[in-house]
């Protein structure tokens, strides 16, 4: 027979973490069961724990099984009500039973599984069985994508109630939603759909999918598969029209049939059901929105709700439609219908329980029932069963006083026995027993919205808590009491009582730990355990636990030090292995795999807490996560750090490194990119092939740092509101689709509209002077990429980009420092070592050249990240450049050889080739070699004219003089001011 724990996880119902702490507690206090300390915590019913540790090994081996319903309501896991209702909509809706518990929020899906692998009647099992296979195939495809992003779906673990009505309708249920939590902008999505496959221009495709998305992550998912999945080759400028028809007709026309169905479905289910708000007024401020293109921010619950699902967004202090998807399916239309069902609601309710039957004013009898609920959902469903079961007509003039006596004598009085027992007690459980705020200092707020009547609205935690669960609600700016049933229920008295059994935890807590044993002065040592934990549950539990199990007695005066040693080396030292290790992974997997927001901008936004030590209160969705997570805690209007273990573990390095995890897949772009041209050569004749902007050659590594800053562009939101910050990244984004297309004065334009709102953005300053690289204009590119480095010391492309314009002026000294300074602050980035090469090879410097580019060779190879094929073809044809200038033509030849090992159509390493060739005397081989080159179809004109020329000296060292001069006319037909074809010409024709 299992342990009651082990099996009472198996179902989800209890936490790892819950049964250490139970079982810590079991071993405190003798005598007490283990179901009774998890029904004491509130995180199981006694009805649940005595179902499993009476019943559950005799109903396994029970014949024949009963209803999967039967089993629930036994276990307390459903209620009769909860049951009839789910029984009377499963032929409306064609779902079986689990589901429908599980869409309604009252039970999880792993808790229906456990039930129907154990207790399923035959033929439950059967269809449960034929579900899984069915879903075989779809889940193990998103099992290969989940590992393609390299996500990790977190645990749920929290110390929570398992069975929350208040739970929301749209609890992740597919792997693909848990997957889809890093940002989707990147080069690992358009490599994980294979956009590059089906587009010529991949990162125009994403950018259009983005415009329908609004980055939403499983609209995005969805529209990239419909992509991947879709037939032919999408055709630079067809990119908008085909994403749009593919929106159109595979995820907006019949929805309900199509591929995200599931997803806005949820959607829908979480307006038209929800639990917190009247859905009535959540459509109302939906439709307000659209009427009005926009409303004021006031932080309403309804506002909040909206916010939450994604069909509102926030713009400065202003609510906005969401995403263009969303705004087709959810349109005005359908806000329309779905109120005129809405309206119907009087009527349906009074149908629904038969108030008709039962007054002769039921219209009456119906508004008193709001008089006391206020709207609340099962509250009003609980009051409106009770007048239903009630066996008198209610006489005109007497609704009234027969709604107040049910009230009182059937839902407030002895409450915790009568029919809305079990919601009420959710309630109280959430207060006292709440993960996100301090108990006390709730139930000290709630006390004071009773005393004053009515508090001002500050949007501490404290308040969003209160409002959540409907003890508050809010009138303008101003929190007020909740509904009358609550107020009855929860009034001052019961706050009075639970404050008074808080006040005793100090006393509590020291005889639960047997601090008093361990200190002389034990209030001490839980002050010092207070300092650290800043009174968060699990962290003060796990500290007080250690020192519990410490060995000898903490002296006067040694308290501080004793529970800083405990807390560095056993909680917050590797981490990963010690007692909060699965709490800290949590936290951290909460961040780094958030469903509701971006886990750049929660890093970004917890890195500027950390670095200005405070920042104003702006109600960001961002904010509102890391204060639910406790990273921060609000003190007046201003964010500040939280408790300082979570400093200590999740502190500014850890941020760092987090970020550059995020960023890191960007870097692998900005490695060597093709086509260098050789600046200078070793014929005896001294002419040379004109040097060449490096900048040519390597443009693209400034696209891929564009790449880098759209992807990454969130650490521009230091200083900015977040939509500030948006506006700077589509401009940005827009710059760059122009350096794209080649439209090099208008991404100027804009990278300068970006320098206007953030003349510190050195992102722009650094693309702005590529752009000017691409105009030739070396001063202006030197000047923009100068302030990149100014503005920001530890800007490596900044720097490289200073070095390529001061090559590029010939200030090659200058040159040289730039790329050591690029060197410097990322010495394994191949790319500034072959940029330092080439200012050594034109400064003659060879031995410093050869060293360089052996450096980058070495690390191409080393890092395989970086060595692709052709980033190592360019590397080895530099190293022959090196040697040709020595005159080791042998090796040159030989390095040639190497490069076009790697990549046998680099021009290059070809045509280098064959000047090895002459420089061994081999004219005979190297003419031939240049034959060949010339008879490749995609040589552009410059490497026809310089092949020719090549050719030319080839064949005039070879005494074929007419040939010769052929071989130079052709050049300088290619390419009219080709100076050294003219100097050959002379020297030759002599």
């Amino acid at each position: 027979m299992k342990p009651l724990g082990k099996v009472l996880q198996q179902a989800d119902l209890i936490s790892s973490e819950q049964i250490e702490i139970a079982l810590k507690e079991q071993t405190l206090f003798h005598g007490l069961r283990f179901g009774e300390i998890l029904a004491s915590h509130g995180w199981l019913k006694q009805k649940t724990a005595d179902f499993f540790s009476q019943q559950w090994t005799v109903l396994l081996n029970q014949k024949p099984k009963q209803p999967l319903g039967k089993y629930l309501e036994e276990a307390g896991l459903l209620n009769e009500h909860q049951i009839r209702t789910i029984l009377a909509e499963q032929s409306q809706n064609n779902l079986r039973f689990g589901e429908l518990a599980v869409l309604k929020g009252w039970l999880k899906p792993t808790t229906i599984k456990f039930f129907l692998e154990h207790l399923a009647l035959p033929c439950q099992l059967q269809q449960h069985i034929w579900q899984q296979e069915k879903a075989s195939n779809h889940e193990s495809l998103m099992q290969l994508e989940q590992l393609h992003l390299g996500m990790v779906v977190p645990q749920q673990n929290n110390l929570e109630t398992s069975n929350s009505i208040e739970q929301s309708l749209l609890a992740p249920k597919l792997v693909e939603q848990e997957s889809s939590n890093f940002r989707l902008f990147s080069r690992s999505t358009i490599k994980l759909f294979k956009l590059d496959e089906k587009a010529n221009c991949p990162e125009v495709v994403l950018a259009e999918v983005l415009f329908w998305t609004d980055g939403q992550p499983i609209l995005t998912q969805k529209l990239c598969q419909l992509i991947a999945e879709s037939e032919g080759i999408i055709a630079p400028g067809k990119e908008a029209a085909t994403v749009q028809q593919l929106v159109q007709t595979r995820l907006i026309n019949d929805w309900e049939n199509q591929l995200a169905a599931e997803h806005l479905q949820e959607i829908r289910e979480s307006i038209i059901h929800h639990q917190q708000c009247d859905p009535l007024l959540l459509l109302e401020l939906y439709k307000l929105v659209w009427q009005q293109g926009e409303v004021a921010i006031d932080h309403s619950p309804q506002q909040t709700q909206l916010l939450h699902l994604g069909l509102v967004v926030q713009q400065q202090d202003l609510l906005k439609l969401g995403n263009r998807i969303y705004q087709s399916v959810f349109n005005l239309n359908w806000v329309e219908l779905e109120l005129s069902q809405f309206r119907l609601f009087s009527y349906n309710t009074i149908k629904l329980f038969k108030l008709d039957e039962k007054a002769n004013c039921p219209e009456v009898v119906l508004a008193e029932v709001l008089f006391w609920t206020d709207g609340q959902p099962i509250l009003t469903q609980k009051l409106c069963q009770l007048l239903a079961e009630s066996e008198s007509i209610i006489a005109p003039g007497k609704e009234a006083a027969t709604v107040q006596q049910l009230v009182q004598t059937r839902l407030i009085n002895d409450w915790e026995n009568q029919l809305a027992a079990e919601h009420l007690q959710e309630i109280r459980e959430s207060i006292i027993h709440n993960q996100q705020c301090d108990p006390l200092l709730l139930l000290e707020l709630y006390k004071l919205v009773w005393q004053q009547g009515e508090i001002a609205r500050d949007h501490s935690p404290q308040q969003t808590q209160l409002l959540h669960l409907g003890l508050v609600v809010q009138q303008q700016d101003l929190l007020k009491l909740g509904n009358r049933i609550y107020q009855s229920v929860f009034n001052l008295n019961w706050v009075e009582l639970e404050l008074s059994q808080f006040r005793l935890f100090s006393y509590n807590t020291i005889k639960l730990f047997k601090l008093d044993e361990k200190a002389n002065c034990p209030e001490v040592v839980l002050a010092e355990v207070l300092f650290w934990t800043d009174g968060q549950p699990i962290l003060t539990q796990k500290l007080c636990q250690l020192i519990a199990e410490s060995e000898g007695i903490i002296a006067p005066g040694k308290e501080a030090a004793t529970v800083q040693q405990l807390v560095q080396t056993r909680l917050i030292n590797d981490g990963e292995n010690q007692l909060a290790a699965e709490h800290l992974q949590e936290l951290r997997e909460s961040i780094i795999h958030n469903q509701q927001c971006d886990p750049l901008l929660l890093l970004e936004l917890y890195k500027l807490v950390w670095q200005q030590g405070e920042v104003a209160i702006d109600h960001s969705p961002q904010q509102t996560q890391l204060l639910h997570l406790g990273l921060v805690v609000q003190q007046q209007d201003s964010l500040k750090l939280g408790n300082r273990i979570y400093q200590s573990v999740f502190n500014l390095n850890w941020v760092e490194q987090e970020l550059d995890k995020i960023l890191d897949p960007s870097f692998a772009e900005t490695t060597i990119y093709n086509n260098p041209i050789t600046s200078s050569n070793t014929w005896n004749y001294g002419a040379t092939a004109p040097p060449e902007s490096r900048v040519t050659q390597r443009f693209w590594v400034l696209v891929a740092i564009a790449g880098l800053m759209l992807c990454g562009s969130g650490l521009m939101v230091l200083g900015f509101s977040v939509f500030k910050w948006l506006q700077i990244e589509i401009i940005f984004k827009r710059g760059n689709e122009l350096l794209y297309q080649g439209e090099y004065q208008q991404a100027i334009a804009q990278y300068n509209n970006i320098l206007k709102i953030d003349s510190n953005y050195y992102q722009s300053w650094t693309n702005r002077g590529y752009a000017l690289a691409r105009m030739k204009d070396y001063k202006q590119m030197l000047q923009s990429c100068s302030t990149a480095t100014l503005i920001n010391p530890e800007a490596v492309y900044a720097w490289n980009c200073r070095g390529e314009a001061l090559y590029n002026l010939k200030q090659y000294n200058e040159a040289i420092a730039a790329f050591e300074q690029a060197i410097m602050l990322n010495s394994k980035d191949p790319v500034f070592w072959i940029n330092k090469t080439e200012v050594l090879i034109a400064s003659k410097q060879q031995d410093k050249a050869l060293g360089a580019v052996n450096q980058a060779i070495k690390l191409l190879k080393v890092e395989p990240q970086n060595g692709s094929a052709q980033e190592l073809a360019i590397a080895f044809s530099y190293q022959a450049k090196v040697l040709l200038q020595k005159q080791q033509y042998q090796a040159a030849l030989e390095a040639y050889e190497q490069s076009l090992k790697y990549n046998p159509k680099y021009f290059a390493a070809l045509r280098g080739k064959g000047i090895a060739l002459q420089g061994l005397n081999r004219d005979d081989q190297a003419i031939a070699q240049f034959y060949q080159l010339l008879d490749r179809p995609q040589l552009t004109n410059n490497q026809k004219a310089e092949t020719w020329y090549y050719l030319g000296l080839s064949l005039c060292k070879f005494r074929q003089t007419t040939r010769a001069m052929a071989a130079f006319d052709q050049a300088l037909k290619l390419k009219p001011d080709y100076q050294a074809a003219v100097l050959a010409k002379q020297v030759c024709s002599n």
